[in-house]
Parts: structure tokens; C-alpha cells; sequence
């Protein structure tokens, strides 16, 4: 048995071979359309669904009840004696105070279990990377404490960065009005977005596609100029040329130490809208 499982949300965009290689559990978010409830793994979510939902005039993405995370904890707690459940950022959700909620009832039902339930202050890969950063720690046998600490050194640097075609579809949600209004200030802009440290902020707005694709290399090139070596996803909504090159054009300039593309999560695709592209990176071992 494992010291320490971890734990996160489908929204952390991990790769699939990352989630069995340290054995981390996946809570999938829950979306609710027209009354209609889904959730972010599995089949349900087609591209054509997903789509259609893209289009949708309102979304609802109140989270499951603590007894779903309870569920969760107990089926990790299977196989490890103590866990660490990266959340998604609570600026914009409720899942942290659900979350603790399930947590209390799991620690109550379980003896000797402890769940420390860890607000990431991001999403996507961003959040992927303090969840990697936590099952790496765990998997070298560290306790709870050093898993937590490790997770808070990541988050302390890691940032996220998305161009989006319109940020209409974030504004469906309510929580993004700031940014939308900025970027509904001009037509025909590709806004650049940036969340870190559980604040998102306006970047750019760009004219073009491939405008908004330089700045998402020039945020990269940038961090890259600090010490440590430079770790980097590039997020997608699906399989793109760019996406490739973007990953390429770093690989040869920068040489980070990890890189990868990550397609991001169902949900996230109906959440933000089309044609995401985005960058999460920190620098550091």
C-alpha cells in the first residue's frame, strides 16, 4: 500500500499514460446543460455533443455533492493510507468547500485516514503539473506533509495561458465578466488569457490566430530566461498542426526539460468553446 494517493479532477488534462504510470485517481467534473447533467470521462461526450453544447446559451458547473467526493476517498484510500486531492481553482468553483465536506465524511468512515484536500489555484495542465509534482513526491515515499509542500513549490510557479476565439463561452458561466467585457471591446480580437496563483488577467488581444500564438511562445521564451530547467504543455482541443508546431518551435529554442501536448478535457472544450489553444509551464526542478 501506497503512504500517499493522489487525487485530482478531470479538468487537470492529464495524459492517460501519466495517470496509470502513478496511479492517480481522477474525480470527473460535472457539467449541467438544459437540466441534463454530464460528466467529463467516458463516452458520453462525443464531438458532435460537444459541440452542440459549445452553443448552448447557458451552463451550470456547480459541483458534484460532498458524497461523491466521499465515494472518491474511499475507493483511493484502497490502496494508499493517506491522500492529496489537487482541486481545480475555488476562485471560480465550489469544489474546495464540497470537497473537504466528502473528505470530513471519508476521514470519519475510515480509520487512520487523512485527506488533505489542495486548492491548486488553476486548471488544465497547470493544474496537471502540481498534481504530477505531488505523485512524483509520493512515489518517491514521501509523507503528506512533503507531498503538500511539494504541490504548494509547483504552484507557486506554474502558469497557465489559453487564446480563445471569443470569450462568449466563458461568460456563460458567470465568473469571467471582467475579461469578457475587455475583450468585447474590440471585434474580430483573439483574446490572450492568463491564470496563475488563482487570478486570471487579461494578456492581449491579437488580430490573428497566429498573433496570439506568438504571444503564447513569447510568455514561454520569457520564463524560460529564469533559472531551472523548463517544464511545458501545450493544450489543445483535439489533435492540430499547431499545437505540434508550437510544441516543436520550443523544443528547438528552449529545450525544456519536459514537454508534451495534452488535449483538454471534454468539459473544458464545452466551458471555454472551440479552437483552444493554451500553454501551462513553470521553471524549476
Amino acid at each position: 500500500m501506497k503512504t500517499v494517493g493522489i487525487v485530482t479532477d478531470s479538468v487537470a488534462c492529464l495524459p492517460p499514460e501519466l495517470v496509470t504510470q502513478y496511479g492517480i485517481h481522477i474525480v470527473p467534473v460535472k457539467l449541467t446543460v438544459g437540466g441534463l447533467i454530464y460528466q467529463d470521462i467516458g463516452e458520453e461526450l462525443t464531438p458532435d455533443l460537444i459541440h452542440s453544447l459549445q452553443e448552448a446559451p447557458t451552463i451550470d458547473t456547480t459541483p458534484w455533492p460532498p458524497e461523491t467526493y466521499f465515494r472518491a476517498y474511499e475507493a483511493a484510500s484502497r490502496t494508499a493510507s493517506d491522500l492529496v486531492h489537487i482541486v481545480a481553482f475555488s476562485q471560480f468553483t465550489s469544489t474546495m468547500s464540497l470537497a473537504r465536506a466528502g473528505a470530513a465524511m471519508a476521514q470519519e468512515a475510515i480509520p487512520g485516514l487523512r485527506v488533505e484536500v489542495f486548492d491548486s489555484a488553476t486548471t488544465a495542465m497547470a493544474q496537471g503539473f502540481i498534481t504530477l509534482a505531488a505523485a512524483r513526491a509520493a512515489e518517491s515515499g514521501r509523507d503528506i506533509a512533503d507531498v503538500v509542500a511539494q504541490s504548494e513549490r509547483v504552484k507557486s510557479r506554474v502558469t497557465a495561458a489559453f487564446t480563445l476565439d471569443s470569450l462568449h463561452y466563458l461568460a456563460r458561466t458567470g465568473r469571467v465578466t471582467r475579461l469578457a467585457a475587455w475583450a468585447g471591446s474590440l471585434l474580430q480580437v483573439r483574446p490572450v488569457v492568463g491564470l496563475a496563483n488563482g487570478r486570471e488577467r487579461p494578456l492581449a488581444l491579437t488580430r490573428s490566430r497566429s498573433q496570439a500564438i506568438r504571444r503564447l511562445f513569447e510568455l514561454v521564451r520569457t520564463a524560460s530566461a529564469t533559472s531551472g530547467p523548463l517544464h511545458i504543455a501545450i493544450m489543445d482541443s483535439g489533435p492540430s498542426e499547431e499545437s505540434d508546431e508550437l510544441r516543436n518551435t520550443i523544443e528547438q529554442q528552449l529545450h525544456p526539460a519536459e514537454s508534451m501536448v495534452v488535449h483538454v478535457s471534454a468539459v473544458t472544450q464545452i466551458v471555454a468553446g472551440p479552437n483552444l489553444l493554451g500553454v501551462a509551464f513553470y521553471t524549476g526542478d
